[in-house]
């Protein structure tokens, strides 16, 4: 019998001394010259950095983020965080909440607001698209008890509904924007640690760079959460 991947309950408690080590190694990164040469202008490069280091607040959004219950399972060989909202009544209807690309998690809980009250909600913190095989995301709505669900997008978009197993339409997800996601994906769990800030940071300014300059929150809050999902601890 092939073994299913555990659903484990994490804590979304990101230590003090955890959140000055990333600021530290983002700090020397952008201090090297070296991240964002050839992507975007150097003065942005460090004014996103200086306003990431000491003007971004991560509990604010931490705290938000806390309104619902977080998750961790591995889908395909693929980590994937999630939140996780029951609704009042068992026989809501399911709703896999996702988003496309470039937005990211803190898009996904403004149209959470709407939704949360009559649906079950699952909101997992990688993009649409990012599981090498799609159809893993029936996959992970199966293990929740999900035979029936809605994908819907944080635009507000979505096929009808779908069952365990059907391949959902990767909505808003060009060729490349694909490519960046499993790019980002990828490098953000490599083995060598510097990679791995490098892609952080990297992922950050190109994001940053298409969003409007009051968006720096959710971008910064996106990428954190990537970064971090992976090594949360169980409860």
């Amino acid at each position: 019998m092939e073994r299913v991947a555990a659903v484990r309950r994490v804590r979304l408690r990101v230590p003090q001394d955890e959140l000055a080590a990333l600021y530290r190694r983002i700090r020397e990164l952008e201090d090297s010259g070296q991240q964002g040469a050839g992507v975007v202008p150097a003065e942005f490069v460090d004014e996103l950095v200086d306003y990431w280091v000491d003007g971004y607040d991560w509990r604010v959004h931490q705290d938000r983020m806390n309104g619902y219950e977080h998750f961790g399972t591995e889908v395909g060989g693929q980590f994937v965080h999630f939140m996780h909202s029951r609704a009042g009544r068992s026989d809501a209807p399911a709703v896999l909440l996702t988003h496309v690309w470039p937005s990211g998690v803190m898009d996904v809980l403004d149209a959470a607001v709407a939704l949360r009250k009559t649906n079950h909600l699952v909101m997992p913190s990688v993009a649409w698209g990012a599981l090498t095989d799609p159809a893993g995301w029936g996959e992970l709505m199966g293990r929740l008890g999900y035979g029936d669900y809605v994908v819907r997008d944080d635009r507000g978009e979505g096929p009808p509904p779908v069952g365990v197993g059907v391949m959902g339409e990767r909505r808003g997800l060009a060729p490349d924007e694909l490519g960046e996601v499993r790019w980002f994906n990828e490098n953000l769990n490599a083995g060598n640690e510097e990679q791995r800030i490098r892609a952080l940071v990297l992922s950050a300014v190109m994001l940053a760079s298409r969003a409007q300059q009051p968006d720096r929150d959710a971008v910064l809050t996106g990428v954190m959460l990537a970064w971090f999902a992976p090594r949360l601890q169980a409860e």
